[in-house]
């Protein structure tokens, strides 16, 4: 996932649905915003897949499988929590 395109795209819907035209300055200042909120969702999602992997490790589990099941569950919530900034 490219998270530059990803923040220019959010940042120019929010820019479309204010109004009023917005400054350089202030688009500048929505797309660093836009960026920490990736880069911080992104950490979790990345704390949360290795806790994953420590979590799965117990020697009766079938490894694999409960460690894509993890990732798979922290990406989809990712994905809906973007999908909500929209």
């Amino acid at each position: 996932m490219d998270l530059e395109r990803v923040r220019d795209r959010i940042t120019s819907d929010i820019c479309k649905i204010i109004p009023t035209e917005l400054s350089e300055e202030t688009q500048a200042e929505i797309a660093r915003l836009v960026d920490a909120a990736l880069l911080e969702a992104t950490g979790v999602v990345h704390d949360k897949s290795k806790q994953a992997v420590v979590f799965c490790c117990g020697p009766e589990a079938d490894l694999a499988h409960k460690i894509q099941h993890r990732m798979d569950q922290q990406r989809d919530m990712l994905i809906a929590n973007l999908m909500a900034m929209r």
